[in-house]
């Protein structure tokens, strides 16, 4: 919890808006007592009375000063909506930014889905608990402020409101604990439920060619039958706090006032008085209602920052060490990884120097990938070791190594942008720049029939998006070329098309490229057969 506030309040824009709504609190507090005090004028001296000399201006006074108490409240609730939503969306970019600079192991056995699911409801139920904490000193301000408006009325008023208060508590006193157990178990199944749904739809032609339409529709609504449990009981709970609540302050009042006008001397039973005493009780025991029912969201919210806390403990990748800011030569010793389900690969021993050409070849799964992935970080355990300008890797800083180094990758997603944002990802590059990236991957007919278009995985062929992460690498200037089989979605011509524009665009780049085909071998100055150790491990 310390830690999600101190995010929070990490802000200056935030820190003046909590202030400005305290304030707004306290000083619609002061209005009401004088608003109160006018109202109470108004019923004695001309209403009750029907004295109707100065009745219009004395009316008009009390409405403009309850109008302005109205305007505070309205901005009072400006103030809240905002920084509530504001803390939400601020948490999100937080925790996002977080996982994106978090080990990688992090994200291999949960799904991406389930992963955004969880920060999502986390930070949306922690920007509902900062809500509550402010809703809390609000009302318990009001709260204070009514109470001495019933005290300032009649103090036996203010004493048998005050033992009243306890009887409400003991019909609400348990509902807190329940109703947290109840949203604890409501964030697993909403994470739950995002799952099985984007299974379904990501995985939607495997359901048609096995005709298990039933199977996969069912999964969600077993989890939706479970959410719905949850929300009724939730929704009963409410409802028996709400209606306990009005109940109390319809027969409290007037027991209060029969009370109090038996008991005490200095009663003042003037109609105009015990008008404004009958208006002022409910919500005096409202206020007390209100502060309960923010101390049950409390309950029920504090999971959502538990679950946030997930997300502060995710390891993050180390980012110490020496910078490198060029490339001179990289070479491997002994290289070996061991996987938890048994499998071994082994890198053969070989030495590149800057601006050579390499190929990388071998059947699939003997570790040409997992080679790129380690120098990459994304592998942080094997044996053996790598030196880049001498240096060891495991010596380098992350940042300055991923800089140097760029890659493609297998599978290359694409986002819900443009094909421009697609190949840029926020990276600065003039027209003319674009316009040479897309020309070496051969992109041309898809910015001519696509180019404004707003893509997405399913849009883009295995090869556009293959050549898309090309230019992606690209646009980052890298000195070193990772490309992981980057053109077995395409034929042989566009692939040698493609590497002789750029090896004469990029002469001195250092290129590895990983490749099945043995056409591609003349375009590099070296090449390390992976199949040689394979035998050996």
């Amino acid at each position: 919890m310390r830690e999600t506030l101190n995010i929070i309040f990490n802000n200056t824009r935030t820190k003046l808006f909590i202030l400005l709504y305290i304030l707004t609190s306290i000083g619609s507090g002061f209005l009401l007592l004088y608003a109160n005090d006018l109202l109470a004028r108004l019923l004695n001296n001309y209403l009750m009375i029907q004295q109707f000399y100065g009745f219009a201006a004395s009316m008009l006074l009390t409405t403009g000063v309850f109008t302005f108490v109205f305007l505070m409240n309205m901005l009072e609730a400006y103030l809240f909506v905002d920084l509530k939503w504001g803390t939400t969306t601020h948490l999100i970019g937080y925790y996002t930014a977080r996982l994106l600079r978090s080990k990688q192991e992090f994200f291999t056995n949960l799904p991406a889905s389930e992963i955004f699911s969880n920060l999502q409801l986390a930070s949306q139920g922690s920007g509902e608990f900062f809500g509550i904490l402010l809703r809390l000193a609000s009302r318990t301000i009001i709260f204070v402020f009514f109470g001495v408006l019933v005290f300032r009325l009649d103090m036996w008023a203010g004493i048998f409101t005050v033992v009243a208060l306890p009887i409400y508590f003991l019909f609400t006193a348990r509902l807190g604990n329940q109703m947290a157990a109840l949203e604890a178990d409501y964030i697993e199944r909403e994470g739950e439920l995002v799952t099985v749904s984007q299974e379904a739809l990501e995985n939607v032609g495997n359901v048609k060619a096995k005709g298990a339409y039933d199977f996969f529709a069912d999964r969600p609504n077993k989890v939706l039958e479970k959410i719905k449990i949850i929300a009724v009981k939730v929704g009963i709970f409410e409802h028996y706090t709400a209606n306990i609540a009005g109940l109390f302050q319809i027969i409290a009042p007037i027991l209060i006032i029969f009370g109090t006008i038996q008991l005490s001397p200095t009663f003042d039973t003037s109609a105009g008085s015990v008008m404004v005493l009958f208006i002022n009780i409910p919500l005096f025991l409202g206020g007390f209602a209100n502060i309960h029912s923010s101390y049950i969201s409390y309950k029920i919210l504090k999971p959502f920052l538990s679950k946030l806390q997930e997300f502060e403990d995710v390891p993050l990748e180390d980012n110490g060490g020496l910078e490198i800011t060029s490339f001179e030569s990289l070479r491997t010793e002994g290289v070996r990884a061991t996987f938890e389900d048994g499998r071994n690969i082994t890198v053969p021993d070989f030495n590149i120097k800057s601006g050579e050409k390499m190929m990388f070849f071998g059947e699939s799964g003997v570790g040409k990938s997992t080679f790129f992935n380690i120098i990459m970080g994304f592998i942080p355990t094997y044996e053996g070791d790598i030196y880049v300008n001498d240096i060891n890797i495991r010596e380098i800083r992350l940042l300055s190594l991923r800089r140097v180094f760029g890659i493609t990758f297998q599978h290359n997603n694409v986002l819900t942008l443009d094909l421009r944002s697609n190949i840029l990802l926020g990276v600065e590059k003039s027209d003319e720049e674009l316009q040479r990236l897309i020309k070496i991957t051969t992109l041309d007919n898809q910015q001519d029939y696509k180019g404004e278009t707003i893509l997405n995985n399913k849009v883009l062929s295995g090869g556009e998006k293959s050549r898309l992460g090309l230019s992606q690498m690209l646009a980052t200037s890298p000195e070193v070329l990772l490309i992981d089989e980057a053109f077995s979605n395409m034929d042989e011509e566009l692939e040698a098309k493609i590497l002789d524009d750029l090896f004469r665009e990029y002469p001195n780049c250092t290129v590895i490229c990983i490749s099945h085909r043995n056409s591609s071998r003349p375009f590099f100055n070296k090449v390390v057969d992976f199949n040689i150790l394979q035998d050996d491990t």
